[in-house]
């Protein structure tokens, strides 16, 4: 009955090659979104870090279902402290 249910490790190993990839295709994209002719979009590297943020939300909500520890920190989840004014 649990065979179709994927491991934490298992979760954790696809969510490596997402980042991996991730920065892989950041370090090649453009700043800005582009247009060509024969391969029609060109993502930004916007568009390649928000595609693969989305995916591994997806794989923390899969670790959430199953009962296990996320893999991913999502920097968006961490408070933000605004700090103090120096005087």
């Amino acid at each position: 009955m649990t065979e179709g249910i994927p491991t934490r490790e298992s979760l954790l190993a696809r969510a490596g090659k997402i980042y991996e990839k991730m920065l892989d295709d950041a370090m090649k994209a453009g700043v800005r979104r582009e247009w060509n002719r024969f391969i029609g979009n060109i993502p930004s590297k916007n568009d390649v870090v928000r595609a693969a943020q989305a995916d591994l939300r997806l794989i923390n909500d899969l670790c959430a279902s199953f009962g296990y520890k996320n893999v991913w920190t999502d920097p968006e989840d961490e408070q933000v402290k605004p700090g103090t004014l120096n005087d």
